[in-house]
């Protein structure tokens, strides 16, 4: 295509923009209402994300090792834990740092059961281990427990259980809503541009009677469609900003912080591409649809008076 030609065809998809002005606003208002909901679930999977990893960096595994084991022998375990598979971090617990753990967990009203215990400390050295990934929990805890010297594991896998079971569900439903967002918004741009060709019915037969090629015709609706969805996804964009620090500030004025929150800054560009890549693709795929079936079914009305 000739750079001239280009030019013509970006041109027309402009025109075509502004001279259906309140029906490009009605469709990338919708669209971008569309794009905001998308955003919206984004961002409420990635705090609840967010907060299940925090949940898992406390759901600790603790590993008791033998009575008769000696502290350097011990320590020389919780090392060789370290550097297995699936384990993020292994910190050594020594007895007396355990029993204070204990004591400081029961509070002061019950410190005093502990005074008759210090003397002969009955827990044995430990090691406080995280994992990195929790689908892999049950061979991680086999693979501790077979470790020589690690007397008895203390996990929680119910927990466990449930944090994967949350995890898959928020998945499930993000991909779901997406999917059927994207749907909705593909509907929307096709009908508003087929409306377009509607009203411009003749000129298209006239273009096509006198020899312009499908590809001329469904250019400047093709650009129509994905000028609409840059504009969507960009305003999906600064509006999604502007909710979400609203409801930072409502949840730090009721909570009294904003821990957990993931920080817009570092979602905002991977955002922003997306939201014109997807607006830009929906309505460039609604343009060709709908100018493919109007130039495959509906001929030439021009040829048909002649």
């Amino acid at each position: 295509m000739k750079i001239r030609s280009f030019h013509y065809l970006l041109g027309e998809g402009v025109k075509n923009i502004w001279s259906h002005r309140l029906m490009s606003v009605a469709s990338a208002g919708v669209l971008m209402a569309c794009m905001l909901m998308i955003g919206i679930m984004w961002a409420i999977s990635l705090n609840i994300t967010n907060a299940v990893d925090m949940i898992e960096d406390q759901s600790v595994v603790l590993a008791f090792f033998e009575d008769d084991m000696s502290r350097e022998a011990a320590q020389a375990t919780t090392e060789k834990i370290a550097v297995m598979d699936n384990i993020k971090s292994c910190v050594f617990v020594s007895r007396e740092e355990g029993l204070q753990r204990q004591k400081d967990s029961m509070g002061e009203e019950y410190a005093a059961l502990f005074d008759w215990v210090e003397s002969e400390n009955p827990l044995p050295d430990s090691c406080q281990i995280t994992l990195e990934d929790l689908d892999n929990f049950d061979q991680t805890i086999l693979a501790i427990r077979s470790v020589d010297g690690v007397e008895t594991v203390r996990q929680q896998r119910d927990l466990v259980n449930k944090l994967s079971a949350l995890r898959s569900m928020i998945n499930i439903i993000g991909v779901c809503v997406i999917a059927l967002l994207l749907i909705i918004s593909l509907v929307i741009v096709s009908n508003t541009i087929k409306i377009t060709m509607y009203t411009r019915r003749l000129e298209i037969n006239i273009m096509k009677a006198v020899g312009a090629t499908d590809g001329f015709i469904r250019t400047p609706f093709v650009i129509e469609g994905m000028l609409l969805g840059v504009i969507a996804g960009i305003g999906s964009t600064g509006i999604l900003y502007l909710l979400y620090k609203l409801a930072e500030t409502s949840f730090a004025r009721n909570f009294g912080t904003v821990a957990g929150f993931v920080p817009f800054t570092s979602f905002a560009l991977p955002l922003l591409l997306s939201f014109v890549i997807i607006g830009g693709f929906i309505g460039s795929l609604g343009s060709v649809i709908s100018i493919g079936k109007y130039l495959r079914h509906e001929g030439s009305e021009f040829n048909a008076i002649t």
